[in-house]
């Protein structure tokens, strides 16, 4: 199966978040065949004001996008803008092939850091008893990444999401974003794939300016294809300049 990852859109109202977030939804759109699973995950918004989901509800628009709030998101405006009742977790369960997609919620309101909702939980230690392929889809990752910016507000608590994960034979990897940067890991042996940032992109330990965000880096997606028998994930990853 063949999942476009996209992440940290940070869509604020102005012309610059709105053109760089087009050109990667528009290369989703060239893509043929279409991707089985089109993921956003997470900080759609860069506020969590209602108009800045109402952009992006125009940028997804007949993709069947499948979305998870990150720290920037606000959860009221985000579960108008995707038909949701007012209150509680963004998570859902849904199935695509013979792959079961949880949609986790990472959102702690007020802070910035990750922590995995209750109902999420339940979601992924049900999904994993099932001997099907499993995706876990959510904003914060759960391992460090080597960045003084951004580990300090990771997931901090990973248990949950890694525990019902771990005795699995049967294929599971995590997809997640906040880190502007694209990283293929694993944590315990458990694939975790990173998408690029769309808004911006980090600048590592390593790099002049670290650990601040450049805002000239081309915006970018990641193409996972996840062998359904096999459970062998290879991802490509695409930017796209102006």
């Amino acid at each position: 199966m063949l999942v476009a990852h996209l992440s940290d859109l940070h869509l604020d109202g102005s012309a610059r978040s709105g053109e760089r977030a087009r050109r990667v939804v528009d290369h989703v759109r060239a893509l043929s065949p279409r991707p089985d699973l089109v993921l956003v995950t997470g900080d759609v918004a860069d506020h969590g004001a209602p108009e800045e989901y109402d952009r992006a509800a125009e940028l997804l628009a007949g993709l069947d996008a499948h979305l998870v709030p990150g720290n920037h998101d606000r959860r009221e405006a985000m579960r108008t803008m995707l038909g949701l009742p007012a209150d509680g977790p963004i998570t859902s369960t849904v199935e695509v092939g013979r792959t079961v997609v949880v949609l986790a919620d990472s959102h702690v309101p007020g802070h910035d850091h990750g922590e995995l909702a209750r109902e999420s939980a339940v979601l992924v230690e049900e999904a994993a008893a099932e001997r099907r392929p499993l995706i876990v889809a959510l904003h914060h990752p759960p391992l460090r990444i080597g960045s003084r910016l951004l580990d300090p507000i990771r997931l901090l608590d990973p248990e949950p999401l890694l525990a019902p994960l771990r005795a699995r034979e049967a294929p599971r990897v995590v997809l997640c974003g906040h880190a502007h940067t694209a990283l293929s890991t694993a944590v315990e042996g458990i694939p975790v794939r990173i998408a690029p940032g769309v808004a911006s992109t980090l600048r590592l330990p390593y790099e002049p300016e670290p650990d601040t965000l450049d805002r000239q880096a081309p915006p970018g997606l990641a193409l996972h294809h996840l062998d359904e028998d096999t459970g062998e994930l290879h991802t490509h990853v695409r930017t796209f300049a102006g």
